[in-house]
């Protein structure tokens, strides 16, 4: 860990009674990045979370947040954080309630700045209970960053949001990255972790299993997605070629696999024509997939970087 570190995590471990939910981890973050925690639930990023908050207490390990004990008086006054969690006073306006959280901040963001940046101008004067889903969603990100924070976290920033919405949160997340905030994202929504994070972190059963940048995860695995027509159906192209895990859809069969044309090769020998053919790198989302998967199929050890794989992407 460097002495510049926004946040600090030394050997962490936190426990519910005798159930291990994290184990071991090591984090460092720097200023002006943007970093994606992924994980399917139960992997330990809402705990993990809490900590970094100050919410909950650590078992064991240490914790500094921008030079401060996390959840130390100090460390939350240039902290801000959009959860998915409780709700506002329902008859406030936005911009009683934006007026009402920047006066627990020293030296606030002004209330218009914020209103720019979260898109809400035009529902200034809206009471909480007459907010759609997607303005909830802005006003809730306006609330994490009234305080004018040097850390920022945001859990499923763009939920219900539309389109146009979730580009615009988008640009203004980029926009807080460039002035040197450093902002801490959870996500299910794998587009939205590939476009803004600098770096990943993928939590598997409370361990880090991968870490990097979106484009050196899915080059590490050196996997292809695979796809062409099929008039079989899985059984049947699993039987002709049962090294790889296969999906038929539509007339459509699908794999992953390290050697497209190891794969090909054996496809033509057992007499597939392979029409309209496509091979392109693995997506975010298949990396994700398959990382975990290899996580699990090796009792749950972690690896720390993506270059072991599964008994069959090994085979492919």
């Amino acid at each position: 860990m460097t002495n510049s570190a926004v946040v600090s995590v030394n050997n962490l471990h936190h426990s519910y009674g005798d159930k291990a939910v994290l184990n071991g981890l090591d984090i460092s973050l720097q200023a002006g990045r943007v970093y994606g925690f992924l994980g399917a639930n139960g992997a330990g990023k809402t705990t993990l979370i809490n900590l970094l908050l100050g919410r909950l207490k650590a078992s064991q390990g240490s914790i500094e947040v921008l030079g401060n004990k996390a959840g130390s008086a100090a460390a939350k006054a240039k902290v801000g954080a959009m959860l998915q969690i409780g709700s506002l006073p329902a008859n406030l306006t936005v911009i009683e309630q934006l007026n009402l959280f920047a006066s627990y901040y020293k030296s606030p963001m002004s209330v218009s700045k914020a209103l720019r940046l979260s898109d809400l101008n035009a529902h200034e004067n809206t009471p909480f209970s007459k907010l759609s889903g997607g303005l909830k969603q802005r006003l809730l990100f306006a609330i994490a960053i009234i305080g004018d924070p040097q850390l920022v976290f945001l859990d499923e920033p763009s939920l219900a949001m539309d389109v146009n919405a979730r580009q615009q949160m988008w640009q203004t997340i980029r926009q807080l990255k460039a002035q040197g905030k450093t902002v801490i994202l959870t996500t299910h929504y794998m587009e939205e972790a590939e476009a803004l994070s600098d770096e990943l972190f993928i939590l598997n059963e409370g361990k880090i299993i991968a870490q990097g940048s979106p484009s050196e995860l899915s080059h590490n695995m050196q996997l292809s997605e695979v796809s062409f027509a099929c008039e079989l159906n899985e059984s049947e192209i699993s039987t002709l070629l049962p090294e790889w895990s296969w999906q038929v859809n539509e007339g459509k069969a699908a794999t992953r696999c390290k050697s497209p044309n190891t794969l090909l090769k054996q496809a033509f020998a057992n007499g597939l024509s392979c029409d309209l053919l496509s091979v392109k790198p693995s997506s975010l989302e298949q990396t994700f997939i398959s990382l975990t998967e290899t996580a699990e199929h090796e009792n749950k050890t972690p690896v720390n970087s993506a270059s072991d794989k599964s008994a069959k992407e090994q085979a492919a």
